[in-house]
C-alpha cells in the first residue's frame, strides 16, 4: 500500500528530492531505503545523487520513466 503511494507521489512529481518524500510519509531515511530499493529493482524509478563538495552533504533525487531502465544509480 506504501509503495503504491510513493510511486503515485514519484510519478506526479517526476523528479523529487528525497527529503520531500521523507517529510511528506514521515519516514525516516531508515523507513525509506528499503521500500525504494524495492521500486528501483523494477526499473522505472531512478536515483541520482548528487555530490556539492566536501562540505555540503549529498542530495538525492528520485525519478520516474514509463520506460523500464536497468536499475542503476547516478552519481554527480
Amino acid at each position: 500500500m506504501i509503495l503504491q503511494a510513493i510511486t503515485d507521489y514519484v510519478k506526479s512529481q517526476g523528479r523529487i528530492e528525497e527529503s520531500v518524500l521523507l517529510q511528506h510519509f514521515r519516514l525516516t531515511e531508515e523507513g525509506l531505503s528499503p521500500m525504494m530499493s524495492i521500486l528501483l529493482q523494477c526499473g522505472k524509478l531512478h536515483k541520482s545523487v548528487h555530490q556539492r563538495g566536501d562540505k555540503l552533504p549529498l542530495q538525492v533525487f528520485y525519478s520516474w520513466s514509463d520506460k523500464i531502465k536497468i536499475p542503476m544509480v547516478t552519481m554527480l
